[in-house]
């Protein structure tokens, strides 16, 4: 790891009152909560929700990410490399979540692709030598408990829904990848530039890979158009960039639990607008991961986001 990067986190700066960490994050839980359900009602390629969706971010946050003067912060002490590397696992993440949404349901692929703690953690420690403790290591138990009963329970042997299954899985292990790039890179650069940088290098890998498999990007119908926006704005804008901003002041791990709480209130929505059947063991697995949830709040209350390390010379 670069110098700079390093010092840069071992000397991290203050951490924000907790009552303002937990409202951003709970807030930006209750937006990603909409992606799935947004995503359904937009009547458009897979690819292309994808892009529009990060690319439109990305020109929101434009205007105020260029205003910040580069040169504020020594050339070397920028990872750009990361940077590419944090776009390119979110494209990938879209790509494979939202596709997932077209073979299986809301709760299995949102709550699949929701498997990222346990990479999270275990890349965490190898890569970044953080410590992750008994409470968090629990928390992160129950969550996964409560993911098998819901996806297992949800389970069906048609090749369409191994397919979806599988591609949520993937979309979870590219979060992964995202959420530890975003750890390294956001010790040096501030949310704005980092997320207009990010948000815009995915987006242009999506639109690149839209137009390789020939999958139109225009044409769409208003409806579609204003639910695009929507979904840029809310569960993208509000929502993911939350969690970025969180982990400048939590470990990887556990701002990837946190958005665990997805699958809760997706699950809710789903239940409400498309009359998704919720059973009672269902239920049960989502009670799991909401116990899962507040403990590694709880976990990460105790101990800080552990400050990452040059490597030894």
């Amino acid at each position: 790891m670069k110098r700079p990067v390093a010092e840069a986190l071992m000397h991290h700066h203050r951490s924000p009152p907790l009552w303002k960490l937990w409202s951003i994050v709970s807030f930006g839980i209750l937006a990603i909560s909409s992606a799935s359900i947004l995503i359904r009602l937009a009547e458009a390629p897979s690819l292309a929700i994808a892009a529009y969706r990060v690319s439109l971010a990305a020109a929101c946050v434009g205007p105020w990410a260029l205003r910040f003067p580069l040169k504020a912060k020594p050339a070397g002490s920028i990872p750009w490399k990361a940077v590419w590397v944090s776009g390119c696992f979110l494209a990938l993440h879209f790509a494979f979540w939202i596709e997932s949404l077209q073979g299986t349901s809301v709760a299995s692929s949102v709550t699949l692709v929701s498997t990222s703690p346990v990479f999270t953690a275990v890349l965490s420690s190898l890569l970044f030598k953080e410590r992750i403790g008994p409470l968090m290591w629990g928390a992160i138990a129950t969550c996964v408990t409560g993911s098998a009963v819901v996806a297992g329970l949800d389970f069906r042997l048609d090749p369409h829904a191994l397919l979806g299954d599988l591609l949520a899985l993937l979309g979870g292990l590219m979060a992964s990848g995202y959420f530890l790039a975003g750890r390294y890179t956001r010790a040096t650069l501030p949310l704005t530039i980092y997320i207009f940088w990010t948000y815009g290098i995915a987006g242009v890998v999506l639109v690149g890979l839209c137009l390789i498999s020939q999958t139109p990007l225009v044409g769409f119908s208003l409806k579609t158009y204003t639910v695009l926006i929507l979904l840029a704005a809310v569960p993208q804008m509000v929502g993911h960039t939350s969690f970025t901003w969180a982990l400048k002041h939590l470990s990887a791990t556990a701002v990837a639990v946190l958005t665990l709480g997805e699958p809760l209130g997706a699950t809710v929505l789903a239940f409400l607008l498309f009359h998704e059947t919720v059973s009672l063991p269902t239920a049960s697995g989502l009670a799991l991961l909401a116990i899962g949830i507040a403990g590694s709040g709880f976990a990460a209350s105790r101990r800080p986001a552990t400050p990452l390390r040059s490597s030894p010379r």
